[in-house]
């Protein structure tokens, strides 16, 4: 069934999903809540933006029904857009329609100038700039709404890398297609069909099954069943994944977090700078959880040490915020947790010169950037660190400005992608 690349570019047009990429976009600017909230304007909320009859007050849902109301509301805003559209489009530009509409509404977008000028085939450029008129809630302009509706338009300006393969799938590994979307080994010889790294399918539909970890695929080689695949091993050609990113350039972001000092903890003070900086994540995203560090200490050592990372897992995960620790960051991640106003822990060496930096390791609060994008706004428990000599001038660690210079070689010690911080999921 594998069939050569050069084939593809006879493949029709086939129906429009959300690919994997907008399916980012839109949860990254929709974040997770998994507890039922208001937004901006008043309206009930759960999940990844998930309104209506179903989201009332108090109402709580796990992880996986998040995700299960996040594909079934998409699908919802897939169709909408889809029908909307009477002109040719790319997967970029749909995509970046679907998490539009997503966010005013499929009748805004309906009745939009955005979708008649589109609908009028103009160009690219005049249909985008249309993007930036929607940046209000309530009246107000909101500096969330700028960032989304600019990542929008780039997503819908962007070139389709490969036109002429925009409906194949190619395996990245040794793998399989299935007929049922289980491990291989459970399935019977017949079920499934080996395919070598680097084969080819032409498909005319690809879904996104709520619950599922595999997507279901309709080839063209066979129209009459479906067959299963897991995303991970199949690169889908329409939906290219872009070159590494430039950081965002952003305005100065300084969030208002609460500073706590390890200096005056009750316990272990010396020891506590972990649990202090998740204290300060927790207090600004959860304002009513602790009164102070000493309440969540309490709690960080009814579930083990202070030092080890899976205990400040489980205390942040007791007052409702679910997080990783991550041993793999760079300068990207923490850019991209703050333009979701969420502070970020980092753990780094605070001993020895910044060329060689030395220790056991500390911990402290990122809780901004300033505008020339040359530093980091942190909170650091202990107080002010010189960050070139390796020693602490200073018991007042609020609001501090770290540079990328000095603290890059004490974050990531082996080099990029090395850097260990707390990443928040929802809360």
């Amino acid at each position: 069934m594998a069939l050569s690349i050069a084939s593809v570019s006879t493949l029709s047009k086939p129906e429009m999903y959300l690919s994997e990429e907008g399916l980012k976009l839109l949860k990254s600017f929709e974040g997770c809540r998994l507890t039922a909230y208001r937004d901006a304007v008043g309206v009930l909320t759960i999940g990844y933006g998930s309104t209506g009859p179903h989201v009332t007050e108090g109402l709580k849902i796990t992880q996986t029904e998040a995700e299960k109301l996040l594909r079934s509301d998409v699908s919802h805003f897939e169709k909408g857009v889809r029908e909307a559209v009477k002109v040719s489009i790319n997967q970029n530009e749909f995509d970046a329609l679907v998490c539009f509409s997503f966010n005013i509404g499929l009748n805004a977008f309906r009745n939009s100038t955005l979708l008649n000028v589109l609908n009028k085939n103009a160009d690219r450029t005049v249909v985008a700039s249309e993007f930036s008129r929607w940046t209000k809630a309530d009246g107000k302009v909101l500096e969330g709404l700028i960032k989304r509706r600019e990542a929008e338009k780039q997503l819908f300006l962007r070139k389709i890398l490969n036109p002429v393969l925009s409906a194949s799938i190619v395996a990245q590994q040794d793998t399989w297609l299935k007929r049922e979307p289980l491990e291989s080994s459970e399935l019977q010889p017949e079920q499934k069909v080996f395919v070598p790294k680097g084969s080819a399918h032409l498909w005319d539909k690809v879904e996104l099954v709520p619950g599922e970890t595999h997507y279901k695929i309709y080839l063209q080689a066979d129209t009459e069943k479906p067959w299963w695949f897991f995303p991970k091993h199949f690169k889908i050609i329409n939906d290219p994944k872009p070159r590494e990113p430039a950081p965002v350039k952003l305005n100065k972001i300084h969030l208002p977090v609460i500073y706590y000092s390890q200096r005056d903890n009750q316990k272990d003070p010396m020891r506590t700078c972990f649990s202090s900086s998740c204290a300060m994540l927790l207090k600004y995203l959860k304002p009513n959880s602790i009164s102070s560090d000493d309440d969540y200490i309490k709690t960080v050592f009814s579930f083990g040490d202070t030092v080890d990372p899976s205990v400040q897992i489980k205390a942040l995960r007791h007052y409702g915020v679910e997080a990783q620790f991550r041993q793999d960051g760079i300068w990207n991640d923490i850019d991209s947790l703050l333009v979701k106003q969420i502070p970020v822990p980092i753990g780094f060496l605070h001993k020895g010169t910044a060329a060689k930096p030395t220790g056991t390791g500390h911990w402290l609060t990122v809780i901004g950037r300033t505008a020339d994008l040359t530093k980091y706004i942190v909170n650091d428990p202990f107080g002010e660190l010189d960050l070139v000599g390796g020693s602490y001038i200073s018991t007042k660690g609020a609001n501090l400005a770290y540079s990328k210079k000095n603290l890059g070689p004490r974050w990531m010690v082996d080099g990029p992608q090395d850097g260990w911080y707390i990443k928040t999921l929802s809360f």
